[in-house]
């Protein structure tokens, strides 16, 4: 690989690194890992998930039973969401999610493949 390109690379690694948008994403991650009431409202989303699944297996997407773990399921995740702590990591991911993109971008700009031609 060129020198010039490593360097290049290493630089922008650095400047992500040291963004304030990605340690403060990094910051809510381990604060939102380390939530007792975040671990218990991603569990209970987990659970009902789960029985979300099982319930498509069993008796299919149309049944009531399985429409009802949907909205149990809904419920899960809107609490999860709404937590201060998960919303402002949310809002975080999403500052990250828009720089990344951008980077992306111009980086394969000249390489992006028209479809439907």
């Amino acid at each position: 690989m060129d020198i010039l390109l490593r360097e290049k690379i290493k630089e922008l690694s650095d400047l992500l690194k040291n963004d304030a948008r990605i340690i403060k994403l990094n910051e809510l991650e381990k604060k939102m890992e380390s939530s007792e009431e975040v671990m218990a409202l991603s569990y209970k989303k987990d659970i009902a998930a789960m029985n979300y699944s099982d319930s498509i297996k069993y008796f299919g997407e149309e049944h009531e039973n399985t429409k009802e773990k949907l909205k149990a399921l809904h419920q899960a995740k809107i609490l999860l969401d709404s937590h201060p702590i998960v919303k402002d990591y949310l809002h975080a991911y999403s500052s990250v999610k828009i720089l990344l993109k951008s980077i992306n971008d111009i980086l394969f700009k000249d390489f992006k493949v028209e479809c439907g031609k």
